[in-house]
């Protein structure tokens, strides 16, 4: 037996630990046609990750270029240690309002002018708030990128942060928390995720809650961004139709002045040491389906099992060829959908198996769910589904790497995670 295939029995073993079920609302299901085989996949093929040149300015922002001249674009793409790990409780969603709020309003231009100024040239520009980190971006044409500097630079370092657009943010916010409250998968997610994380951030709503999002002040948001959007701990990829050394020079000019600072440290997540299965049950007297979601602490990024677990997961239930899939809406008609994923973030993240089923079918659904995640622990998995998953993960990755964007995506992600390389052929937990 192979190395690989020991650890993916090893991780099967631990997947049932803790057990968490949801129950929640969902429209009447149908009857559920067969799943149709695909083809096989092709033979693994090679693939060059691009070369990129990396710096390091005076403040501590590391920047990374990829000369990519494919196309007359280039993408500026920047991650912060500014994502929800860094909330506290009475905080809740501060991270994913700040980055809401950044093209909002600088102190130069007005929420209208900020789009305008983009908009003008055809770009783009958007930001957004994780687990660990958030990230602001703009992609442009490559003659248009030092205005694409210029307003990263501005929404990045200047953000307003005026009462007007702070209002309306929080209408907004509000009425989609009222919306989500109705949810069954937001519900059932949101209870999965306190239950494997507790007290930690990591177990926060993403948007906060209803009476943190109505206490969250304007001193509130710019305390969090003068401690979080610092050049210490950013990195800013530039990727595109651009010569290394001229985006270097561009950069240095845009963010050389930003004042260097330290950044709070993050709280550490312990998974708790659980023993048997804990059920946790939302009671809805009027639901007519059931969401179901099942699961435990997982994994980091930078663990030496990360890349197995991926293989893991795409074997479980990673896609609708995967077997929870198969088994529980293919074989059995009890769901559209069964699926399953492991969140690798810079801390353990959850492994999470999730479907939805008739109130009727709860107990047979689960019972799947355990029987189909316990067949990876009594037999190896055959050779040709294994390299049929590998294949799978392995094809869609060139997918990733055809734009400026996503080239930027993937390496900004590469270089905050902490993933290395080894050996071709290297039959090891980071593969």
């Amino acid at each position: 037996m192979s190395t690989l295939s020991k650890n993916l029995k090893r991780l099967a073993g631990v997947a049932p630990v803790v057990a968490l079920l949801a129950l929640a609302v969902l429209a009447p299901g149908a009857a559920l046609a067969d799943v149709e085989k695909g083809p096989k996949p092709k033979p693994v093929e090679k693939i060059d990750f691009p070369d990129f040149q990396e710096k390091t300015l005076d403040n501590g922002l590391r920047v990374v270029v990829i000369e990519h001249h494919e196309q007359p674009a280039v993408s500026l793409r920047m991650v912060l240690p500014a994502g929800r790990v860094f909330e506290e409780a009475a905080k809740a969603g501060i991270s994913q309002a700040v980055a809401s709020l950044l093209t909002e309003g600088t102190d130069e231009r007005s929420a209208q002018e900020v789009a305008a100024a983009i908009d003008y040239v055809g770009g783009t520009l958007n930001a957004g708030s994780g687990w660990d980190s958030a990230f602001v971006s703009a992609a442009v044409t490559s003659d248009q990128v030092d205005l694409g500097l210029k307003l990263l630079a501005d929404v990045v370092r200047d953000a307003a942060f005026a009462e007007e657009e702070i209002d309306r943010w929080r209408t907004q916010a509000l009425n989609g928390l009222q919306v989500q409250f109705t949810d069954a998968d937001y519900l059932a997610g949101a209870a999965f995720a306190r239950a494997v994380f507790g007290d930690h951030p990591y177990g926060f709503p993403a948007g906060g809650t209803p009476d943190t999002v109505r206490g969250l002040t304007r001193d509130d948001l710019v305390a969090f961004h003068r401690e979080h959007y610092v050049p210490t701990g950013a990195i800013l990829a530039v990727v595109g139709d651009i010569k290394a050394a001229a985006a270097f020079e561009k950069v240095k000019q845009a963010f050389g002045d930003w004042a260097k600072a330290s950044v709070p440290k993050a709280p550490t997540f312990t998974p708790a040491n659980r023993e048997g299965y804990h059920l946790l049950v939302i009671d809805k007297p009027d639901a007519v389906q059931t969401e179901l979601r099942v699961g435990h602490a997982g994994l980091s990024a930078s663990h030496p099992a990360a890349f197995v677990a991926r293989i893991y997961n795409s074997v479980l239930g990673g896609s609708s060829t995967a077997r929870l899939f198969e088994e529980i809406r293919g074989e059995r008609g009890l769901t559209y959908g069964a699926y399953s994923s492991m969140s690798l973030e810079k801390q353990p993240g959850a492994f999470t198996m999730d479907t939805f089923t008739k109130t009727e079918s709860t107990k047979e659904t689960l019972d799947v769910l355990f029987e189909v995640a316990g067949g990876l622990t009594e037999e190896t998995v055959p050779a040709d589904e294994l390299t049929a998953r590998k294949t799978y993960l392995t094809g869609a990755a060139p997918l990733q790497l055809e734009t400026p964007n996503g080239i930027a995506s993937r390496v900004l992600d590469a270089l905050e995670l902490g993933y290395r390389c080894v050996e071709e052929g290297a039959d090891s937990g980071a593969v």
